[in-house]
C-alpha cells in the first residue's frame, strides 16, 4: 500500500478537481453531497445496529420495555451523528477547496474538515460523548503504536501486549472500585463493573467454600465466581457468533460451517478474565477478613493473563485510556478542570480528524476499526475516495 506523504500528496494532488479526489463517482459537487448523504443514512444505521447489539450483549441481562425504548432513542441519535460525520466529508472538502486558492493541501483536505465534522458528536447525549471520546482516544494511541512499529521504532509481541493489559487492568479495576463511591460515577463501557468495596468485616476464613462476611457479593464464593465466568464466556461467544454469522445470514449452512474452535477464544478470554478477578478478590477478602479497593490491584493483574487467549492491541490499550478517563472525570469533579470547558467534545474532534486523516493517507497503520467504520458508514464510498488518492499518487510516481 502506498503511503501518502505530505510531499507526494501536495505534488500529485494539490491541483486536482473535486471529482478526481473527493467524489470520483460523479462530476458535480451537489450530486456527490446527496449521494453521500443517502449512503451514510443506510451505512450509519447499519453500523450502529451492530454496536447496540454488542452493548446489550455486554450488559448480560434482559432489558425492560422502558430500557428498550431508551436504547432505540439513543440508536436514532447515534445514527444521526454517524451520517452527519460521514456525509459532511464531501461537502466540507469541496467548500475548503474553494476557500484555499482552489487547491488541496495535505492538512486541509482530510484532517481539517474531519476535525470540524466531529462537532456532530453533540447529537449524542453527554454520557455517550464520553464513551466515544474514550474509544477514539484509545484508537489514536493504537495508531501511534502502529506507526512506531511500522517505522521500526517499537516491537510489540503478544506477550508484551498481555503484560500491558495486565498492568492496565490492575490500575483500572482499582480506580473503578474507588469510583463506585462517587455520587457522579464515570460512564464506562467495559466487560464488567466490579462491586463497591464492602464495609463489612469478619474473621479470616480458609478455603473457598461458602462466603466470608467481608466478600462484596451475596451467596457462596464459588457460585459467584462460576456465574460470572459462565456469563461472560457466553457473551464472548455470542459476540463472535454475531460477527461471524450475521454477514452470512442469507446462507445459513455456510454461516454455521464457518464456525471454528478458534471462535471460542474471545469467550475464554472474557470468562477467564472475570473468573480470575473474582477468585483473587474473594481469596483476599477471606484471608484478611475485610475488603479493600487495593485488592483490585493483584486481582486485576492476575486476571489480565486471560488476555493471552485472544490478544488484541486495541483491547490491550483500553484499560489505560479508561483509567485516564476516570482521572479526568475526577479532575472535573474537583474543579481542577473548569466545568464549562468542552474538553470531551474537543478531544473527540481532534481524535476524529487524526484517525480519518490516517484512513486516507496512512492506511497501513490506521486502526482496522476506523477502516471498517468508514467502509460501513459510507457504504463503500470511503474506499472509493481513498483509492482515488492512491491512484493519483501512484500515477505521479510513475
Amino acid at each position: 500500500m502506498v503511503e501518502a506523504s505530505k510531499f507526494l500528496f501536495e505534488r500529485a494532488c494539490s491541483s486536482c478537481d473535486c471529482s478526481t479526489l473527493i467524489h470520483p463517482w460523479t462530476q458535480k459537487c451537489s450530486d456527490a453531497t446527496f449521494s453521500m448523504l443517502f449512503n451514510c443514512i443506510k451505512g450509519s444505521y447499519k453500523f450502529y445496529a451492530m454496536v447496540y447489539i454488542i452493548q446489550i450483549l455486554m450488559k448480560g441481562k434482559k432489558l425492560t420495555r422502558k430500557e428498550m425504548i431508551e436504547q432505540f432513542k439513543l440508536y436514532l441519535k447515534s445514527g444521526i451523528f454517524g451520517l452527519t460525520v460521514g456525509s459532511s466529508f464531501v461537502t466540507l472538502n469541496c467548500i475548503f477547496r474553494k476557500l484555499f486558492f482552489s487547491q488541496f493541501s495535505y492538512y486541509t483536505t482530510v484532517l481539517l474538515p474531519c476535525t470540524i465534522s466531529g462537532l456532530a458528536v453533540y447529537f449524542e447525549p453527554p454520557h455517550r460523548r464520553i464513551l466515544v471520546s474514550n474509544l477514539f482516544t484509545n484508537l489514536v494511541f493504537e495508531y501511534g503504536i502502529r506507526t512506531a512499529q511500522f517505522k521500526g521504532w517499537l516491537r510489540l509481541s503478544a506477550g508484551r501486549e498481555t503484560l500491558l493489559f495486565m498492568l492496565g487492568s490492575a490500575l483500572f479495576f482499582y480506580l473503578m472500585r474507588l469510583d463506585r463511591d462517587n455520587v457522579k460515577r464515570t460512564p464506562l463501557f467495559w466487560f464488567f463493573t466490579p462491586p463497591r468495596v464492602s464495609k463489612e468485616e469478619g474473621k479470616p476464613v480458609e478455603g473457598i467454600h461458602g462466603r466470608s462476611e467481608a466478600c462484596p457479593h451475596k451467596g457462596p464464593c464459588m457460585n459467584y465466581i462460576a456465574k460470572g465466568a459462565a456469563q461472560l464466556f457466553s457473551v464472548g461467544l455470542l459476540m463472535t457468533c454475531v460477527r461471524t454469522i450475521l454477514p452470512r445470514i442469507l446462507t445459513p449452512k455456510k454461516a454455521l460451517k464457518s464456525l471454528k474452535f478458534s471462535h471460542l477464544k474471545l469467550g475464554i478470554f472474557f470468562g477467564g478474565y472475570i473468573g480470575l478477578y473474582r477468585l483473587i478478590v474473594c481469596l483476599l477478602c477471606r484471608s484478611t477478613g475485610k475488603d479493600s479497593a487495593l485488592h483490585a490491584l493483584p486481582a486485576g493483574f492476575v486476571a489480565g493473563a486471560a488476555f493471552r487467549a485472544s490478544p488484541s492491541l486495541p483491547i490491550a490499550l483500553a484499560p489505560v485510556t479508561s483509567s485516564l478517563q476516570i482521572i479526568i472525570s475526577w479532575a472535573y469533579q474537583r474543579g481542577m478542570i473548569p466545568a464549562q470547558w468542552p474538553l470531551v467534545e474537543l478531544l473527540y474532534c481532534v481524535c476524529q480528524g487524526i484517525l480519518f486523516h490516517a484512513r486516507v493517507m496512512h492506511e497501513d497503520v490506521c486502526p482496522r476499526y476506523i477502516v471498517n467504520l468508514m467502509h460501513t458508514v459510507t457504504t463503500n464510498k470511503a474506499d472509493e475516495i481513498q483509492s482515488a488518492f492512491i491512484k493519483k499518487i501512484v500515477a505521479f510516481g510513475n
